[in-house]
């Protein structure tokens, strides 16, 4: 069971947010900061749940769980969720260039930095920034679900430990989740077995262990998950 391996990871704490929640665990940061992993049918109705229940509110606040890297990256809270970006309504910061103060120590972004704009499209239009201000937090595989399929280790309806609903999942913010983590690994999507083989564990080490120091406790877990693509058991 990967889960007893992820146990042993150090400065992994068992974590109960509620009875009926299995195999969740708090992951320790370099800066004690904590992301938040479980199965994934569990991590997500936490993250239904975290919109109108308080007490999952204050689980992440006195856990100190991050969702994301920026300090936007907050579940909403007593915010109604807005459907889509809408009518664009020009934001603030709209024609403020903040190319001198991004953080590239903190992570590598998508694309080179050579390329970027000189602000986000959520400082560029509010409606944008609205919108993923309501979004509900994700529950994200630490390794793609459609990577362990297209591997034939892993089915959507199954009911083993490495099957859709059970595999391991990390909580994140949906801007981060689908606009970082998700257009990292996409390309992968479309890999066929042979490639995914080749290449599955350069692009997991790649993100999580060299986009960003908060991202290494998650790349020991995706170790975990990856020795098992093997037929191996990981030890930390």
């Amino acid at each position: 069971m990967p889960w007893q391996e992820i146990a042993n990871i150090p400065k992994c704490t068992l974590a109960l947010p509620r009875r009926g929640l299995a195999n969740f665990f708090l992951l320790r940061n370099s800066d004690d900061t904590n992301w938040l992993i479980g199965q994934y049918r569990h991590l997500t109705q936490f993250a239904t749940d975290l919109r109108g229940d308080q007490s999952m509110q204050d689980f992440l606040s006195v856990n100190q769980v991050r969702i994301g890297l920026r300090s936007t990256d907050v579940p909403p809270a007593n915010i109604a969720r807005q459907e889509k970006y809408g009518t664009r309504i020009r934001g603030q910061d709209c024609d403020r260039d903040f190319t001198q103060r991004r953080r590239a120590h903190v992570s590598r972004p998508v694309r080179a930095a050579s390329t970027l704009p000189p602000n986000r499209l959520t400082d560029r239009e509010q409606n944008v920034r609205t919108f993923w201000e309501t979004q509900t937090p994700q529950s994200h595989h630490i390794v793609e679900f459609n990577n362990l399929e297209g591997l034939g280790i892993s089915s959507r309806d199954g009911k083993r430990s490495m099957d859709y609903y059970q595999l391991p999942a990390v909580l994140l913010a949906a801007e981060f989740h689908q606009r970082y983590i998700s257009a990292i690994l996409k390309p992968s999507h479309h890999w066929k077995s042979a490639e995914l083989e080749t290449r599955i564990e350069t692009v997991y080490s790649d993100l999580y262990e060299k986009r960003s120091e908060l991202f290494k406790p998650i790349w020991l877990v995706s170790k975990i998950i990856l020795a098992r693509t093997k037929g191996k058991a990981f030890r930390i």
